[in-house]
């Protein structure tokens, strides 16, 4: 995966509890579960459990809201969130992980 570029689209549901508490009145996606969501993504691309050591240079752009379609680009330890067009940023940053295998 290092200099492989990866491109995963992602449709939030907007049914999910997440947008309940965040905002009720205008809901937007947590930056947590943007993290979150490309670490998982990470885990599935190398195909072993990994776990985000250190993450540097976080910027949240724009707010990602229920319904909206967005892309994780993932290439070795960068992360941009962009729309379906790759003209708007939403977020970025850069992330080192390590395997988190239970074994280890």
């Amino acid at each position: 995966m290092d200099d492989e570029q990866w491109r995963v689209m992602i449709k939030f549901n907007t049914s999910h509890p997440v947008f309940d508490g965040h905002f009720p009145d205008h809901p937007i996606v947590p930056g947590a579960c943007l993290v979150q969501i490309a670490q998982e993504l990470t885990s599935v691309l190398r195909q072993e459990p990994i776990r985000f050591a250190k993450i540097s240079n976080l910027k949240f752009r724009q707010p990602i809201v229920p319904n909206m379609e967005v892309v994780f680009v993932i290439q070795d330890t960068h992360y941009k969130i962009v729309d379906k067009t790759f003209t708007e940023t939403y977020a970025q940053f850069k992330a080192t992980y390590m395997c988190s295998h239970p074994d280890l």
